[in-house]
């Protein structure tokens, strides 16, 4: 029992560890991007200016980034910032401080990084002689620029995100295109669509008002069911199909015939999706040790549900 006690301890040791680390020094420190961002700054400059600016860099992130014991056990205490982003860097001073360094530059606040380095190079040059208004420019420098390639990190982090999450919501796509489409013939993977919105609200309409009325009287589902199977064989058969020509007193110009193999898809389907109810109910009806006619209804409007919204057969079979 002993070693048991004591290797949980550890484990909680570590993970409330972990924790605090993440705590305190989870958030990207403003000196990693302030040095990132003045680089080319420091590159250029004299070997006085070096120090300063690598001094206030390292000064700036320390007093910034790293709060005091108790802020920072208040901080763990508080399970509010538990999940609080860290705070970004337009955040880190106020909008006047922000104005304020622009206009130390000269420059709008949509500057670019072409602009501030432009303007930068002619300041330094104009108050070469100037100590403190030579630190105020090269203090704007390093904020403005700071700034820019936060924001396009931001960027390139949120759209890399997007993507993400863009191809995690296309995965069920490739893996049916590749495991079981791709193993169907044309004319079966034609029949494949994604539903629109407005055939969406339509099919959930019809047929979940004959699940409902199957819930409501089961001792109807039956028919109830087959209203439902002719309903998704409709919305199946008809969907993609054009309207019919007509003129202008509204009389059908031209009448296409009916395509026997469309309509024997859609008997298809329908059984397909019956016979998929049936088994659901038979399945529900053990788990939940009932009689099958009280499920077969709802999982059976279910299976023709989702057949009425992702198929159809205009054009299919051509």
């Amino acid at each position: 029992m002993a070693p048991d006690m004591n290797k949980a301890a550890k484990v909680l040791r570590t993970f409330l560890m972990a924790l605090l680390a993440f705590v305190l020094l989870g958030p990207r420190s403003a000196s990693q991007l302030s040095f990132m961002a003045s680089a080319d700054l420091i590159a250029r400059g004299t070997a006085s200016q070096k120090g300063m600016l690598c001094r206030k860099a390292a000064v700036s992130g320390s007093q910034r980034q790293l709060p005091s014991g108790r802020a920072a056990t208040r901080t763990l205490l508080d399970p509010r910032s538990w999940m609080a982003p860290p705070a970004s860097l337009s955040e880190r001073l106020s909008p006047r401080e922000w104005l304020r360094m622009y206009r130390t530059l000269g420059l709008p606040q949509d500057a670019t990084r072409a602009d501030v380095a432009k303007a930068t190079s002619r300041l330094r040059r104009k108050y070469a002689n100037d100590a403190d208004a030579l630190e105020r420019v090269e203090a704007a420098n390093l904020w403005i620029m700071t700034k820019i390639l936060a924001d396009q990190e931001d960027a390139t982090r949120a759209r890399q995100q997007a993507n993400r999450l863009r191809e995690m919501g296309d995965t069920p796509r490739k893996l049916f295109q590749k495991y079981i489409a791709g193993y169907l013939p044309p004319s079966i993977r034609q029949m494949f669509q994604p539903p629109t919105m407005k055939h969406f609200r339509w099919a959930s309409a019809v047929i979940g008002v004959f699940a409902l009325a199957g819930l409501c009287i089961p001792a109807q589902g039956t028919n109830f069911v087959g209203l439902a199977g002719a309903s998704a064989m409709g919305f199946v058969y008809q969907r993609g199909r054009p309207e019919p020509v007509k003129d202008d007193m509204g009389n059908v110009g031209r009448v296409q015939k009916n395509n026997p193999k469309e309509m024997a898809a859609c008997i298809v389907l329908v059984l397909l999706g019956a016979g998929l109810g049936l088994l659901l109910s038979y399945a529900l009806a053990a788990v939940l040790n009932t009689e099958w006619q009280m499920c077969f209804c709802p999982t059976a409007c279910a299976a023709l549900w989702l057949i009425s919204l992702f198929f159809r057969v205009h054009e299919c079979f051509d």
